[in-house]
């Protein structure tokens, strides 16, 4: 099998089903390929297995996800106590995400394949940061079932605003004030760490698939993971701070005048350039995507404050750099606009440059 996701597949697919669309595809452990459907009769999360290319389309059913045997434990206990149950999210093979709600009480139960730290990582921001930002409360900690349970915030993802062309240049100030948090927060002794090596292996595995699943994947791909591998290896050294490690505006919910940072599943400790390269590299993807947003204004309000306070003005540009490309290698795997890819190759390399529509920000 080719494991080409190709636009004359795209048609095939689309007869095959009735959702239609697929927003992702993901390789299978067993050989073809892991489809992610569009919403297409409700909305709920859809996996198929397509075993080759001239197969029909398997609907998954998470309750029968061989590497994840706690879901169906979990989903008897909720059920035998009356409790109401959602499933929010679910990647086969890794993890799924539940809504609960009980008689009096929601919560929001994780359910993973392998405990990585995860009580540690969800409970190193306790207390509550300045402008009323917060953390979602871990509940319990089942390591039987290595099931985090956790508090439901409430509140419309920063994504929500962006998306609807409803972002504003104060958008950055509160992310600047997030941001401001995290250095602040001291990691605790044992606290798991993610570098500039760590950054560059992972830059590689996505290389590798984004080479595998394109008919032609642009050169320029592997010319910038050169690059961006010698700026990272090249990072002035700094004092690790605490990184949220997968920071971007679905991470960050707004209610009202204060707000919660969710998902810290990836938390460690690393250079302080991580996360604003990181959601100014996902601020430039929503824009690129056709969100009609001030981004130039927003990436600024972020990157200046980062600057001054976490002394970055030697890093932030090998970082965002780091993330556009990240950005661009996963999207060869989802639903994109037709010139997406190349765009962020080429914002990628402009970040690394300082140069064009970076200029003046980083």
């Amino acid at each position: 099998m080719s494991f080409r996701w190709t636009e004359t597949l795209k048609p095939s697919l689309a007869a095959r089903t009735r959702q239609g669309s697929w927003d992702r595809i993901e390789k299978a452990r067993e050989g073809g390929w892991l489809l992610l459907s569009g919403k297409g009769d409700g909305d709920g999360v859809h996996w198929y297995r397509m075993p080759d290319e001239d197969s029909e389309p398997v609907l998954l059913n998470p309750l029968e996800d061989a590497r994840l045997p706690a879901v169906t434990e979990a989903m008897a206990r909720w059920l035998r106590r009356d409790h109401r149950v959602q499933l929010l999210a679910w990647r086969v093979g890794s993890r799924a995400i539940f809504r609960i709600r009980g008689r009096n009480k929601e919560w929001i139960s994780k359910l993973y394949r392998r405990d990585r730290q995860l009580p540690e990582r969800w409970t190193v921001l306790t207390s509550a940061a300045g402008a009323g930002w917060r953390v979602p409360r871990v509940l319990d900690w089942d390591p039987a079932l290595r099931m985090l349970s956790f508090s439901f915030c409430r509140g419309r993802s920063l994504n929500h605003g962006w998306v609807r062309g409803e972002g504003m240049p104060s958008d950055g100030d509160r992310v600047a004030q997030l941001l401001e948090w995290l250095s602040t927060t001291r990691p605790p002794p044992g606290f798991p760490t993610h570098g500039a090596e760590d950054e560059t292996r992972l830059l590689g595995e996505r290389l590798e698939t984004f080479e595998q699943v394109l008919d032609h994947p642009p050169s320029l791909a592997r010319d910038l993971m050169g690059a961006v591998s010698e700026a990272l290896r090249n990072d002035p050294p700094k004092p690790p701070s605490l990184c949220h490690r997968d920071f971007h505006d679905k991470q960050v919910l707004i209610d009202g005048s204060s707000g919660s940072l969710i998902d810290l599943d990836l938390a460690a400790a690393g250079p302080p350039a991580l996360d604003p390269g990181n959601i100014l590299a996902h601020l430039r993807l929503r824009a690129l995507k056709g969100a009609k947003l001030p981004w130039r204004e927003i990436a600024e309000r972020i990157a200046g404050p980062c600057v001054r306070t976490r002394g970055v003005q030697n890093s932030i540009h090998r970082w965002t750099a780091a993330s556009l490309l990240r950005l661009a290698l996963i999207y060869a795997r989802r639903r994109r606009p037709a010139d997406l890819i190349d765009n962020l190759l080429s914002s990628t390399e402009q970040a690394l440059g300082r140069t064009g529509e970076w200029r003046g920000i980083l």
